[in-house]
């Protein structure tokens, strides 16, 4: 994700933080007002309901303001907003009577304008994510290790071995037993059965492979029509940086503001873990050894873009 992909949904979660927290001054500094607005007795839920509302605009704020923009957050921001519109709704239907009708036309306003953020933030989802094609969606996440560029290397390119380092999958291998290059298939199975197929499309030694997924394959299991993926290790003084890499066009495409936060959000936790592993593997004289012996190799998700 650019800079510019991120500003349109930078901008959303900014401008929610700031509605937010100007109705939770409002709630917090004269909720006997709001209350004989609404036609209610009830300045001590309105306060908690500003408290709450403070919580969440310094929550927007923060996402808006950090250098690597966490989309998956955003997404649960955009489903806060629609809960609260789906409540102001239903309280609306079951109590008719309960608000004076400044009450009802105040709550309906501001449900219009939660629910533009809502739209707002899964729409700049969507931008923050775009691939190089055009209905391509993209996801990059970039991990640093104290361990040599050209260690690392000796262990990512081995493609079959990925099994070993990724706890979800039941096994991997090079099909016919190919050397790692262009052309050669690895194929994949997790715990559940589940199994694909990445062609290599691109092999350059010391420094990344491409891969492209076999989304053609009728088992093909996730919800793709077409995928690519990605590792790139680059030197970044004595250690290295590693980067993994997905694209793809979501199945169906109207779920991509959704299912690509989801997708970050599993790799984002998954991934420095993964890396931590290999990273103990180069270290070590011996690819037999312990991964205890070299726990203190950790590798940290870095706080920028890719």
């Amino acid at each position: 994700m650019t800079a510019p992909q991120t500003r349109p949904l930078r901008i959303a979660l900014a401008a929610n933080a700031a509605f937010s927290l100007s109705c939770a001054m409002v709630l917090l500094a004269r909720p006997e007002l709001v209350a004989s607005w609404l036609g209610i007795e009830a300045t001590l839920l309105l306060r908690a309901i500003g408290v709450g509302l403070t919580a969440f605009a310094a929550d927007l704020l923060h996402q808006a303001t950090r250098p690597r923009l966490l989309t998956w957050r955003a997404l649960y921001a955009s489903f806060a907003d629609l809960l609260w519109v789906m409540g102001t709704l239903l309280v609306l239907l079951a109590f008719p009577n309960l608000l004076s009708a400044t009450g009802i036309a105040l709550l309906l306003a501001v449900a219009a304008v939660v629910l533009v953020f809502g739209a707002w933030q899964l729409w700049g989802i969507g931008r923050a994510h775009r691939g190089t094609q055009g209905s391509s969606y993209r996801h990059c996440v970039s991990v640093g290790v104290d361990v040599p560029a050209q260690a690392m290397w000796n262990v990512i390119s081995r493609l079959g071995e990925i099994q070993r380092y990724m706890p979800s999958l039941r096994s991997s291998e090079i099909l016919e037993d190919r050397p790692p290059g262009v052309g050669a298939v690895r194929v994949c199975e997790d715990h559940a059965g589940k199994r694909w197929g990445e062609e290599c499309t691109r092999f350059e030694p010391g420094r990344g492979f491409d891969v492209r997924f076999v989304a053609e394959d009728p088992d093909f299991p996730f919800p793709a029509t077409s995928m690519l993926g990605g590792w790139e290790v680059l030197p970044r003084g004595e250690g290295a940086e590693v980067r993994v890499w997905w694209e793809l066009e979501p199945k169906p495409w109207l779920l991509a503001p959704v299912m690509l936060p989801l997708l970050a959000f599993g790799v984002d936790r998954d991934f420095p873990e993964i890396i931590r592993r290999m990273a103990a593997t180069a270290s070590t004289a011996s690819d037999q050894a312990s991964h205890r012996e070299v726990d203190a190799r950790m590798a940290r998700l870095l706080p920028y873009p890719c």
